[in-house]
C-alpha cells in the first residue's frame, strides 16, 4: 500500500536525517537526491554544491552535471575528456506532499524554455533565477562546450520525488511531464531526455539498492558468458575485498542473504581448519565457494595484484559462511597462503532474475522455510518499521545476534505471524498450531504477509505477542506432557482475549488494533486471562490434548462471553488459504490468462461463506476475456450485471457465471453489498452510499455466517 511507504519512509528520513539541523522539506530534499545520485557516491559537499532550492530557484530544486560519470563542480580544473564522452545532467524537483501535482511542472516550464537554452549567458537573465541556480546552470553549458569536438552524448534526467504513489498520477501532469521532455529535445535533437515520477515506494527502493562500488582482484578466469564471470580469487585479496580500510567486514554487503553467520558449526570449523592447514589441498578445492550479484562489472584489466573487475552495488548472496569465517581468522591473526577461493560473479540488474538467483543459492543447503522469503519487499518493510520502533526483525537469522542487539527485543517471522493471524483475523485455533512449512506456500505466506495491512501494524502486534510470550514463559509452567508447546499453543489466544477486552469486542477494526493503548495490557491480566481459559473454564474430563491445542477457539468464545465481549461471531471465522494444485493444474492445461493465478487458486476458504470456485467445465476463454475488459471499476453498483448484459448481448447467468469464474480465478476481487474484498480478506474498496459505515479500507472482512 502506497500509504504503509509513506509512512515508512517518513521513519526512515526521520532517522536519517536526526541531527542535521533541516525542515522536513529541507530533509525530503536531502534524501531524494542522496538516493537519486546514489550510484554516483557523492559526498556531503558535492551534494550541496548542486542543491539550489530557494528563492528564484525556478522551480528546481537540485541541478547536478556529470561527465563520464564524474560530477562536475568547477570547470576550469576539471580534466576533459578529448574522446567517447557522456555528459549526464540530473533535473530534480522535490516536493514533500502525498500526492504528484501539475504546479511544480508548471513552474519548471518557462525555466527550463529559458535556461536550456545555451546560447543565452548569465547577463541575459537580468537577476530572474539565483546565483546559486545560474552557477549550476553555467557548469552544464561550460561541460558542453568543452566536450563539442568529441561530439558528446547528452543525456537529460528529470526527477519529480514526492511521497505519493506513481500510480495515481494523473493523466494532465504525465502530458505536462512529456510537454517538458520535448522542449529539451528541441533544443538538442540528438538527446535522450526521460522524465521520472519517484514516489514513496521508489525512494524506498533506492534507499535499499547499496550504492557501493568495489574493486576485485583475480588470478584466474575460468569463464565468461553474457553477464556472468567465474573466476579464482586469491585469499588475501578476496579478504581485501570484504574488508574496509578499518579491518571491518563489510556486512553491508550481505544485505540480501536470507541468514547471518551460524557460528562455529561443523562446516564453518571445517572451513576453519582448510585456512590454518598448511597441508591441506587448496582451499577452493575443499569449498563451494561465493556468489556475487551486481548490476554492472567492468574489466579494468591487470595490475600488480593480478586482473581486476569493478563492481557495482555489490551483494554476496552465498558465501556468507566462508566469508565470515575467513574473516574471523585473518582478525585473529592468522596468516593466509596462497590459496584461493572460488567467485562467481553474475551481472544483472533485473529484481526478478536477482530473487530468482538468491533462491536458488540458498536454497541448495538446509535453510529454514522462512528464510527463503527473507528478501521480499514485505519482509524488508516489516524489518525497517519494527527497527524504527526498536524491535529487531531475524529475517535472515542470526544477523542481529551477531551485530550484538538485546536478544528480548528480537522478533522471529513465526512469532510475528502467529501474532498476525491471532489479533488481526482473530484465528486462535490456527494461530496456535502454525508451523513454519506454511511459508512454502506462497498463498498463505502472502495472507498472513500481507501488503495490504497497514505498515504500522507490524510493531504493534509484536509488541502485545512478546509481552503475552514472556509473561507465559516466565511464570507458567506446561503440564510435562504438554511442553513448551503447550504455552505456545495459547498465547494467541491469550493475546487475542487481552485486546478484545481492552476495546470490549472481538469486532475491532485494524485501525483500531494500530492505536491501541499498550499500558492496558499488563503480565497481571495476561496471566489471569491464561488461567480462565486453560483452567477455570476448562472441562473436568478434558485431557492434556486438550491443553495443547485442541479446542482453542471454543475456549477463547467461552471466555468471550464470561467477561461480556462483544463480536464473538467473528472468532475462528477465518481459515489460512491454501494453493489448490488441482484448480491451478485445470488453469494451465486451459491456458487461462490470470492476473495472478496463485492468489485465485488460494481464495481464503471460510466458514459461513464460500467465494465463487472454479468449475471444471469453465467457460470459453474469449467469452471470459470479453466479459473482463468490459466489466466496469470495482466497486459495481447494484444493476450492473443486468446493464452489462444487455450491452454485451449475453444472457445474464451467463455474465454472473463469468464473474465467478473470474472472482473464483482471482482475476477480479470478490464483493459483498458493496463491499470489495482481496483474496487475502482486506477490504479494497467500498461502496459508502449502500454498505454499513464499520467497513473500511484496509481492515479485516469480517466473513460470518
Amino acid at each position: 500500500m502506497a500509504k504503509n511507504d509513506a509512512i515508512l519512509l517518513d521513519g526512515i528520513i526521520l532517522e536519517q536525517m536526526s541531527g542535521r539541523g533541516l525542515d522536513k522539506g529541507e530533509s525530503f530534499e536531502l534524501f531524494a537526491f542522496e538516493q537519486i545520485l546514489k550510484s554516483f557516491d557523492l559526498s556531503q559537499q558535492e551534494i550541496d554544491q548542486g542543491w539550489v532550492d530557494g528563492k528564484d530557484d525556478g522551480g528546481i530544486d537540485g541541478f547536478y552535471t556529470f561527465v563520464n560519470g564524474v560530477l562536475v563542480t568547477d570547470p576550469h580544473v576539471f580534466p576533459w575528456p578529448k574522446k567517447s564522452v557522456n555528459i549526464e545532467i540530473f533535473i530534480i524537483n522535490c516536493k514533500k506532499g502525498d500526492s504528484f501535482r501539475q504546479d511544480p511542472l508548471n513552474t519548471l516550464f518557462p525555466t527550463i524554455e529559458e535556461l536550456f537554452d545555451f546560447g543565452k549567458t548569465a547577463d541575459d537573465f537580468n537577476a530572474e533565477y539565483s546565483k546559486e541556480l545560474l552557477a549550476a546552470r553555467e557548469i552544464a553549458v561550460e561541460s558542453y562546450r568543452r566536450t563539442a569536438s568529441a561530439l558528446p552524448k547528452l543525456n537529460f534526467t528529470f526527477k519529480y520525488a514526492s511521497r505519493g504513489d506513481v500510480r495515481d498520477v494523473a493523466s494532465n501532469i504525465a502530458a505536462r511531464g512529456e510537454q517538458l521532455t520535448r522542449i529539451v529535445s528541441d533544443y538538442f535533437s540528438n538527446a535522450d531526455v526521460t522524465l521520472e515520477f519517484l514516489g514513496a515506494s521508489e525512494l524506498i527502493s533506492l534507499y535499499r539498492k547499496s550504492r557501493f562500488t568495489l574493486d576485485l582482484a583475480y588470478s584466474e578466469q575460468l569463464s565468461v558468458d553474457q553477464g556472468a564471470f567465474v573466476m579464482l580469487v586469491k585469499l588475501s585479496s578476496y579478504a581485501d575485498f570484504v574488508r574496509d580500510e578499518h579491518g571491518n567486514l563489510r556486512r553491508y554487503l550481505f544485505d540480501s542473504n536470507v541468514r547471518d553467520f551460524l557460528g562455529a558449526n561443523a562446516v564453518n570449523q571445517d572451513i576453519a581448519q582448510s585456512l590454518s592447514d598448511p597441508a591441506a589441498p587448496d582451499f577452493w578445492w575443499l569449498n563451494n565457494g561465493v556468489t556475487i550479484l551486481v548490476t554492472s562489472a567492468i574489466p579494468l584489466g591487470k595490475t600488480p595484484i593480478g586482473s581486476m573487475l569493478k563492481l557495482h552495488d555489490v551483494q554476496i548472496v552465498n558465501g556468507l559462511q566462508t566469508t565470515q569465517t575467513l574473516h574471523n581468522y585473518v582478525a585473529s591473526g592468522g596468516e593466509l597462503n596462497d590459496g584461493c577461493v572460488l567467485v562467481k560473479v553474475i551481472v544483472s540488474e533485473d529484481i526478478a532474475v536477482r530473487d530468482q538467483i538468491i533462491r536458488a543459492t540458498n536454497n541448495q543447503s538446509s535453510v529454514e522455510l522462512a528464510s527463503l522469503s527473507a528478501t521480499d519487499k514485505i519482509q524488508r518493510d516489516i524489518e525497517a518499521i519494527l527497527e524504527q520502533h526498536n524491535w529487531f526483525y531475524e529475517r535472515r537469522k542470526n544477523y542481529y545476534k551477531n551485530e550484538g542487539k538485546p536478544k528480548e527485543r528480537f522478533v522471529d517471522p513465526q512469532l510475528l505471524s502467529v501474532a498476525m493471524i491471532a489479533l488481526a483475523r482473530k484465528a486462535p485455533q490456527i494461530s496456535g498450531r502454525l508451523k513454519s512449512k506454511f511459508m512454502r506456500d506462497p498463498v498463505s505466506r502472502d495472507a498472513v504477509f500481507s501488503e495490504q495491512l497497514p505498515i504500522l501494524l507490524w510493531p504493534k502486534v509484536a509488541a502485545v505477542m512478546k509481552l503475552v510470550d514472556q509473561t507465559l514463559t516466565e511464570n507458567r509452567r506446561p503440564r510435562k506432557s504438554s511442553g513448551r508447546r503447550g504455552l505456545a499453543s495459547w498465547r494467541g489466544a491469550v493475546a487475542l482475549c487481552v485486546v478484545a477486552e481492552v476495546f470490549g469486542t472481538f469486532e475491532y477494526s485494524l485501525t483500531d488494533l494500530v492505536g491501541i493503548d499498550e499500558s492496558k495490557i499488563t503480565p497481571t491480566r495476561i496471566l489471569e486471562i491464561f488461567d480462565l481459559m486453560t483452567q477455570t473454564l476448562r472441562p473436568a474430563d478434558a485431557g492434556d490434548h486438550f491443553f495443547r491445542q485442541g479446542k482453542i477457539d471454543t475456549q477463547t468464545i467461552e471466555l468471550g462471553k464470561r467477561l461480556g465481549l462483544k463480536g464473538i461471531p467473528c472468532v475462528g471465522k477465518w481459515v489460512l488459504p491454501k494453493t489448490s494444485p488441482q484448480k491451478m493444474e485445470s488453469a494451465r492445461k486451459q491456458n487461462i490468462v490470470l492476473r495472478n493465478a496463485t492468489t485465485g487458486a488460494g481464495s481464503p476458504k471460510i466458514r459461513g461463506h464460500k467465494r465463487p470456485v472454479v468449475p471444471v467445465d469453465l467457460l470459453p476463454e474469449d467469452v471470459r476475456l470479453k466479459i473482463n475488459a468490459a466489466l466496469p471499476p470495482q466497486p459495481w453498483h447494484p444493476g450492473m450485471q443486468q446493464i452489462l448484459a444487455k450491452e454485451l448481448g449475453i444472457e445474464v447467468r451467463i455474465l454472473k457465471r463469468a464473474i465467478n469464474e473470474l472472482i473464483g480465478l482471482g482475476v477480479v476481487n470478490d464483493q459483498k453489498e458493496g463491499v470489495v474484498i482481496g483474496p487475502d480478506g482486506i477490504i479494497q474498496a467500498v461502496d459508502a452510499s449502500r454498505c454499513d459505515p464499520k467497513y473500511k479500507v484496509g481492515d479485516a472482512y469480517p466473513y460470518v455466517s
